[in-house]
């Protein structure tokens, strides 16, 4: 340590050692804030926090904290994980809500054009879908024996 006080005080004959040590113990402070900076933030983002941790030290803080920040995940883990659940929840919604056409729009069995679920007859082909309960109104699938509604017993017609 004293040769390179000796050889600093020959560079800059101005410095008195106790400059040069309080010099020095600021760099040595610098690069340590520097290395646990580099280390909690590659523990947020899911790198090797102990590896850059070292790098930082062994390296002299600055060159290795400006090649970190270059390289680091932009994201923490917990942005990553909030971003999944959302990704998750409209993929959710986009199937609730395909389903929900599913149920609105169906396929004519005659003729294969989309018909709405409520309709009694297809539009294009007249085939009939549906019935109505002559009782109470209520709209059932044509081979109903009985409505599911009011218990009205349909009497088959013979063709």
């Amino acid at each position: 340590m004293g040769k390179i006080i000796d050889f600093i005080k020959t560079i800059l004959p101005s410095l008195s050692t106790t400059d040069i040590l309080v010099i020095f113990a600021s760099l040595v402070a610098l690069i340590l804030i520097i290395a646990i900076y580099v280390y909690n933030d590659s523990k947020l983002r899911g790198g090797n926090a102990l590896g850059w941790l070292i790098a930082t030290i062994v390296f002299g803080g600055i060159l290795p904290f400006v090649f970190y920040l270059m390289i680091r995940s932009p994201y923490t883990l917990e942005e990553i994980k909030e971003e999944k659940e959302r990704k998750e929840v409209l993929e959710l919604q986009r199937r609730y809500y395909e389903l929900q056409i599913k149920k609105e729009i169906h396929q004519c069995p005659v003729c294969g054009e989309e018909v709405k679920n409520e309709y009694l007859f297809c539009p294009h082909c007249f085939t009939q879908l549906k019935k109505k309960c002559p009782n109470c109104g209520s709209v059932i699938e044509k081979d109903a024996k009985i409505c599911p509604y009011c218990g009205f017993i349909f009497e088959e017609r013979k063709e």
